[in-house]
């Protein structure tokens, strides 16, 4: 038996479990010691009366119930800071079991020989690149540091070689965390600049968020001046 396969066992079945979370009509009965180890979101929600700084209606029901979103579609692709994706939470708890993610959709991209990636009109709007960045922004806010690496990781390993979901996923890059934080944004900026800011002016989606995202704009007008970002 490998070490995967237990913890594969312990997500799929509800044995031990000790810990519900919901969203929308999603169930998921999880454990403890996992998801309270990795996540600083859940630690706290789990705290009891025993701990010093009181608790939360989560520590005493055993239920964690997360809001769901409404259907993100491409003219709606700002992050809900009060409600999530449903898809999003399941490969957060995946995540948390597996300390991975899309491993089957990532292979699959990784298995396409890198070559120059050009910004194409088709490939925009939707792709891969829009769940890494969700992804990022739910270790961000989950309190999940590790996802956070794993998800800038594989947000720069995939544009080398796909640009899928990069409109959606600049949105939500400048929209679920604090300006400071410059994970992805460096990358994005770096991408932008590496294949012409003027080239990507031109490109639906692209170019309203430069215009709309002034923290993006700036960072490409100091890179286009060889100032760091």
């Amino acid at each position: 038996m490998s070490t995967e396969e237990p913890m594969k066992i312990l997500e799929e079945s509800s044995d031990y479990s000790d810990l519900i979370v919901t969203c929308g009509t999603d169930i998921y009965k999880v454990h403890k010691a996992i998801v309270c180890a990795q996540s600083e979101f859940f630690r706290l929600a789990c705290r009891t009366r025993s701990d010093a700084k009181g608790d939360f209606k989560e520590g005493k029901t055993g239920i964690v119930e997360i809001p769901r979103s409404h259907k993100v579609d491409d003219a709606d692709a700002d992050w809900d800071l009060d409600a999530e994706d449903p898809k999003s939470v399941k490969l957060m708890i995946h995540y948390l079991y597996h300390m991975d993610y899309l491993e089957v959709e990532t292979a699959k991209i990784k298995a396409e020989p890198a070559s120059t990636v050009i910004l194409k009109d088709h490939n925009l709007s939707d792709g891969i690149l829009v769940s890494h960045a969700r992804m990022y922004a739910m270790g961000d806010k989950y309190g999940i540091p590790g996802l956070k690496t794993l998800a800038k990781m594989k947000f720069e390993e995939a544009t080398q070689y796909t640009y899928a979901g990069l409109v959606k996923a600049i949105r939500i890059i400048y929209t679920s965390t604090v300006d400071s934080d410059v994970g992805l944004r460096q990358i994005i900026v770096t991408k932008l600049h590496s294949t012409g800011v003027t080239s990507s002016l031109g490109k639906p989606g692209i170019d309203q968020n430069i215009k709309e995202l002034s923290e993006l704009a700036y960072a490409l007008l100091r890179k286009q001046v060889g100032l760091s970002t």
